[in-house]
């Protein structure tokens, strides 16, 4: 599976002069194209955007939110008994995920920081009733400070997660249950707005 990721960083404005406040994010381009199946080739494509709010509460320690939502298309093509079709299934996620930062240590102009906190997403398909994620998370994190108003921020979304999971099913009368999970470990759970993501600050 070929896969291709850029992601644009939004650019963010601090709300007070001593830059307690902060207001960034950032925008994802994805596109991917699946093979392996010769009866039904898969094409995806869409994007994200991660607007994030937050305050500094002291020199170590922050609280924030970051909305997220994610917009994709599934276009399928292939054969089915000789007959060749085509079809599109869209999908869209929205996420909330509120954290507490704390900045590990600070070596001239970077700074490393770990994010935790909770997170829920809801993610909708045509014909399908939603998904749904809900748990913990862990993400590191790197800013950049390029001068006094201007920093570029990464981070490794969701590194450790812990949560529980709802499949999507059917939207069909008489569809069983969605099952649902637990899942723990290492970059294992949903709520996923992208592995990497880079995002840009500016303040006053």
């Amino acid at each position: 599976m070929k896969k291709i990721m850029m992601t644009l960083a939004a650019v963010a404005v601090a709300a007070t002069m001593n830059a307690q406040v902060y207001i960034g994010g950032n925008l994802g381009f994805t596109s991917s194209k699946d093979k392996t199946n010769p009866t039904d080739e898969q094409t995806i494509t869409g994007f994200s955007i991660q607007p994030e709010i937050g305050y500094q509460l002291d020199d170590k320690f922050g609280v924030g939110i970051v909305l997220g939502y994610t917009s994709a298309k599934t276009k399928h093509e292939g054969t089915i008994n000789g007959v060749a079709y085509s079809s599109d299934v869209k999908s869209s996620a929205f996420a909330v995920k509120p954290y507490l930062r704390y900045q590990c240590f600070t070596a001239g102009n970077f700074n490393v920081f770990v994010d935790g906190g909770l997170a829920f997403q809801t993610i909708s398909r045509d014909n399908m009733k939603n998904e749904m994620d809900f748990g913990l998370f862990v993400s590191p994190g790197i800013a950049y400070n390029v001068n006094e108003k201007w920093s570029i921020v990464a981070h490794l979304n969701d590194m450790f997660s812990l949560g529980y999971h709802k499949d999507a099913v059917a939207d069909i009368a008489g569809a069983p249950d969605a099952p649902t999970s637990f899942n723990v470990g290492l970059a294992s759970g949903g709520f996923n707005l992208g592995s990497l993501t880079f995002g840009v600050y500016y303040n006053f």
